[in-house]
């Protein structure tokens, strides 16, 4: 099997090695080496080197000529052809070939990548140690390969993204290895929509290639002003010759397969297509790469069409007062939310074939606490809160709104799998986006309204987080919107023991006939209670005195002159 017949000359080097009484990984592979380029594949090498190989046969699981091979490319660490392989060992290529189900058994337990070579003006197959292999060796342990197959979505547009950054546009990588590994992956990775789509084009691994090379420019870019692949970087990631010329007159034509299949399109800046920038369409990205947020907009996104999030400990706790029917509501959906209830709810609904989302509208006249509601409540179950800016929606460009209000919900996904507990999506004020659609619309303002609409109606029906929304009117709410609210809890003006209960809390030092009083002369809300209190705070800041009953009488006078001064005059007869 091995060079049996090679003529053995006694040389300087038949020197004995001590044997160690504990053998390494290092130690073995470097005694396995260095007999190896002294005395090739002989009968001499393989009885002075019984003892080492067998150690890492057992170890490594491999056979000799494995750890033969594995040896030789940890000391190169460069890819070798089968001609290296050969020279290192000094016999012919044909008697390295024949090992070849060996060595093509390392690469399928991916110790080993094939990797071309480049000689002079040709190219060669080679092989390579996969990445981490010597690392592992250093550390006395067996390699395990990074796991490949059944990743999520995420995972696996990052390993691309990783991949093209590192070699695809490398020019020590070789196109050939490129495609193999793209097509690896997919094949790994069939359950993925996005891999389904991809291995329609392994008949033509470049058009396959290229389609990734895309998906990882928008993981990347996604989002932003350096989103889209040009025809320069065609070049790099393509080899120089007639197919390339082919291809990018095909891109540019709009002709190509991957056009036809609505999977790219030409970039567009401020309306005008750009025949020499392709992106993904609206189509891939909804629904081959639904959920994945873009590495540029993972940290900025949401900051840019949201106020932040807001952690629930910098809540400070406020003591809030109900109507009987709206505290018993704020109560069970507490209860609801709170995160030793929540999981449980969420995957009975789940099992039941139900959606998991948890959509709830607040909504009732201004100052009756609403707002403040959502901060307790989050406070209270330990949630972070996502508010959304909802004036920062609207864009000028065609197009923008629509992809502004996906991102919220993208980046909402993204934020709830990094976290432990799911976050509150915030909308206050909804009352601009959450409207009823527009029928036979004609102005381009509405079609942007009812497209956002839509979109908002989608991402209801899939939530799987907890979405909190609040409105002053109920009466311009689309009927498709109030549907898909799982709670929806109506805020009315406090009644005269909760108003009573309000004055008492707020304005300190009155008693609790002064706040019956005031609860029974004047119709206020709870935000309207607090606005008095801030006045009075005010002016024992600048008097150093607590104001009188009298004073406070004044004050609310003033607030009932302010909403009458909301009202306006009627124009024309009456």
């Amino acid at each position: 099997m091995f060079d049996e017949d090679f003529d053995y000359i006694a040389t300087d080097y038949d020197e004995e090695y001590e044997e160690p009484e504990t053998w390494t990984l290092i130690s073995a592979l470097d005694r396995v080496l260095n007999e190896v380029l002294k005395l090739r594949l002989t009968k001499k090498f393989w009885k002075k080197c019984k003892n080492p190989i067998d150690y890492l046969t057992k170890e490594l699981n491999m056979t000799g000529i494995q750890v033969v091979l594995l040896a030789i490319l940890l000391e190169n660490d460069e890819p070798m052809t089968w001609k290296g392989i050969a020279k290192s060992v000094r016999c012919s290529r044909l008697s390295i070939m024949k090992y070849s189900d060996e060595i093509e058994d390392l690469v399928s337990r991916r110790w080993l990548m094939h990797r071309s070579v480049r000689e002079f003006s040709s190219c060669y197959q080679g092989f390579c140690l996969s990445e981490g292999v010597a690392d592992a060796l250093r550390e006395n342990k067996p390699f395990v390969p990074e796991k490949i197959d059944g990743l999520e979505l995420d995972a696996f547009v990052n390993k691309v993204m990783k991949y093209v950054k590192e070699n695809v546009k490398s020019t020590n990588s070789e196109f050939s290895d490129d495609k193999d590994w793209m097509l690896m992956m997919c094949e790994a990775n069939s359950h993925l929509p996005l891999c389904k789509e991809a291995l329609k084009y392994q008949d033509c691994l470049n058009d396959l290639l290229f389609f990734m090379v895309t998906v990882s420019d928008y993981a990347e870019w996604g989002g932003t002003d350096n989103e889209g692949l040009n025809l320069a970087e065609l070049d790099d990631v393509f080899p120089d010759d007639n197919f390339i010329d082919r291809m990018k007159y095909a891109l540019c034509q709009g002709t190509h397969r991957l056009f036809e299949d609505d999977l790219i399109e030409h970039a567009c800046v401020d309306g005008m297509a750009i025949p020499e920038c392709f992106v993904l369409t609206c189509r891939c990205k909804e629904e081959l790469l639904d959920g994945f947020v873009p590495q540029g907009k993972r940290n900025m996104n949401f900051n840019r069409r949201a106020r932040g999030v807001i952690a629930h400990t910098s809540i400070k706790e406020k003591a809030m007062f109900y109507n009987a029917a709206e505290q018993q509501q704020i109560e069970r959906l507490t209860n609801l939310l709170g995160q030793e209830n929540f999981p449980a709810i969420q995957q009975r609904l789940t099992d039941q074939g139900m959606r998991k989302g948890f959509a709830c509208l607040f909504y009732g006249a201004p100052g009756t606490g609403k707002t403040e509601t959502v901060m307790q409540m989050a406070r209270r179950t330990g949630r972070d809160i996502l508010q959304v800016d909802i004036a920062g929606m609207r864009d000028k460009y065609v197009g923008e709104s629509e992809k502004n209000i996906k991102m919220v919900f993208d980046s909402y996904r993204a934020v709830c799998k990094r976290s432990e507990v799911t976050p509150i999506l915030f909308f206050n004020e909804a009352d601009a986006i959450f409207n009823k659609r527009t029928e036979n619309v004609e102005k381009s303002v509405d079609k942007m309204d009812n497209a956002m609409q839509n979109i908002i109606l989608q991402e209801l029906e899939n939530l799987e987080g907890i979405l909190i929304a609040t409105t002053n009117l109920t009466s311009n709410l689309d009927k498709a919107f109030e549907r898909r609210f799982l709670f929806k809890v109506e805020f009315h003006m406090p009644e005269v023991s909760v108003k009573q209960q309000l004055w008492s809390s707020m304005l300190q030092g009155i008693t609790e006939e002064e706040a019956l009083l005031l609860a029974m002369n004047y119709n206020f809300s709870g935000g309207q209670i607090e606005n008095i209190a801030r006045q009075r705070a005010i002016d024992f800041i600048l008097t150093g005195k607590q104001s009188s009953l009298e004073a406070i009488e004044g004050y609310c006078r003033a607030e009932m002159i302010s909403m009458n001064g909301n009202t306006r005059s009627v124009i024309g007869f009456r």
